[in-house]
């Protein structure tokens, strides 16, 4: 995992186009783990709208305290297995994530990126809302949740141009 500090010194210096080779075409972006965040988003090892809520805000407003997951390189079809499982592509290490939790799908044809659920125990959640086990197409800044723990789905050009503009909150350009 990378800071937003970190990737803001790489991005001053390179282009867009080289910034997504190096990053692949979208970044997961999540608050760093901490015993004191644990204990005030995930009370309970069960998933809620609630909990997940509460989170997504302090997400999006804490942008400069964040960490980028790194991901394995993408090919123009490719699929990222999420879970506490040590052989996941995203390994999260939280009770309220199963083992083999969900699944992100990039189509580069496409520029497009879809989630599921794997049959998980505490869900998978798009922007607060349960998927089940429907596929959704995810659009630029949405909120993803594996069980309790979540993520800024961001494509790579903007969090780029985030990073170069310096823009502290990500609640300016969510495009659909």
């Amino acid at each position: 995992m990378l800071s937003v500090q970190e990737l803001r010194a790489l991005a001053a210096t390179l282009p867009t186009s080289t910034f997504k080779q190096q990053l692949g075409p979208f970044a997961l972006i999540q608050r760093p783990p901490s015993e004191a965040a644990t204990a005030v988003l995930a009370p309970t090892h069960m998933a809620s709208p609630e909990v997940i809520e509460q989170g997504m805000l302090s997400l999006l407003f804490e942008f400069e305290h964040l960490r980028v997951a790194t991901l394995p390189p993408l090919a123009a079809t490719d699929r990222l297995r999420i879970g506490r499982r040590m052989d996941c592509d995203l390994v999260i290490d939280d009770p309220s994530v199963s083992k083999m939790h969900a699944e992100l799908r990039w189509n580069e044809a496409q520029q497009r990126c879809t989630v599921q659920d794997l049959g998980s125990t505490n869900g998978t959640f798009l922007n607060a809302r349960t998927l089940g086990g429907r596929e959704a197409v995810l659009r630029d800044g949405d909120i993803l949740s594996f069980g309790n723990v979540q993520f800024w789905y961001l494509l790579t050009e903007t969090l780029h141009e985030r990073l170069r503009s310096g823009e502290a909150t990500g609640l300016g350009s969510r495009s659909g």
